[in-house]
């Protein structure tokens, strides 16, 4: 993606495409939400991987403390949530409810983006605020059994 695809992107996004592609990649908006993080929400993974290039922070937060990665998993992403942990987005941030990305996917049986999740490090143990983890918030069956053979993660 060049220069001017990528600044009619940002501007049909809401985003000032000058000020983005000269001095501020992760200007956000009001909300907290980055170039990055909205383009992985829609699923853009031309556009991910363009601002990626350019330098954009994966592993900024919005005033919700979600993540692009998170936006890209809602999205059902994974070629977004793939070149966003390749670039180094926190695997195991927590929303402000407590959730990762992991816990989100599990939630809501995304089976491929949870493997994905796994398989790059992702702890399935983290807690939500409300105490449950992503094994216990598991929609599917297939996910819950991937969650049960994922080895805990021990932080010492």
């Amino acid at each position: 993606m060049n220069d001017n695809q990528l600044r009619c992107w940002l501007l049909q996004a809401g985003f000032s495409a000058a000020d983005l592609l000269q001095a501020d990649i992760d200007k956000a908006l009001a909300n907290g939400t980055t170039p990055l993080m909205h383009a992985a929400r829609m699923g853009e993974t031309e556009v991910v991987q363009a601002l990626l290039a350019r330098g954009a922070d994966p592993s900024l937060l919005n005033a919700d403390r979600n993540g692009a990665l998170w936006f890209a998993c809602f999205a059902d992403s994974q070629a977004c949530a793939t070149a966003l942990i390749n670039a180094g987005a926190q695997l195991d941030s927590q929303n402000i409810n407590g959730a990762t990305a992991l816990i989100y996917c599990a939630s809501a049986g995304k089976a491929a983006l949870v493997r994905l999740l796994l398989d790059a490090g992702a702890n399935r143990d983290l807690m939500t605020l409300d105490d449950f983890t992503a094994p216990e918030l598991a929609a599917s069956q297939e996910c819950l059994k991937m969650l049960r053979a994922a080895r805990s993660v021990t932080h010492v």
